[in-house]
């Protein structure tokens, strides 16, 4: 918990520092905007939408309504009721839960699409990314930039676990 309130406070600092009015804001947005980036992003929002279609026809929300209600079960039975702690005893416990229940294909569906998306952002984006991350590094404290370094390493680590897990009992579905 207090580890999302710095990552909060660090964020909300950040913009106070930069945006001082709702016009603010709306520009910089605005200047970010390109014509391909409005078109990838309609066209996500598009994708996005028979996406969802799709996992509504499919009864794709009682499906994973059931998994999910069984493996945080599972982990909530070995203590592991802090989302922000997944890494030893709770990834054990995951895969533990894995190793008996396939993750819906319908979920599996979504993760795949979200894999997709986020290659094509670094493949289509990395540079502006890259611009945007030396920006706000080079608006930060010396302490603010260590704390966002750190809570970056702790998010990267953590989900190098998840990942581990994920891909180790990643569902065969057609």
């Amino acid at each position: 918990k207090q580890w999302y309130q710095r990552r909060v406070a660090i964020t909300a600092g950040m913009a106070m520092n930069k945006f001082s009015s709702a016009d603010d804001i709306r520009t910089f947005i605005e200047e970010q905007l390109t014509e391909g980036r409005k078109s990838d992003a309609s066209a996500a929002a598009k994708q996005a939408g028979i996406l969802a279609q799709g996992w509504c026809d499919s009864g794709c929300t009682s499906t994973t309504a059931r998994f999910l209600e069984g493996i945080f079960g599972h982990m909530n039975g070995g203590g592991c009721n802090d989302a922000s702690v997944f890494c030893g005893e709770c990834q054990s416990r995951a895969a533990s839960y894995f190793a008996r229940n396939q993750l819906p294909c319908c979920v599996e569906k979504v993760v795949r699409k979200g894999i997709e998306a986020y290659d094509y952002v670094i493949a289509n984006y990395s540079d502006a990314l890259e611009s945007y991350g030396a920006a706000v590094k080079g608006g930060l404290s010396v302490s603010g930039l260590a704390e966002a370094e750190a809570i970056r390493d702790r998010v990267v680590e953590e989900f190098s676990c998840v990942s581990e897990v994920y891909s180790a009992n990643r569902p065969e579905c057609v």
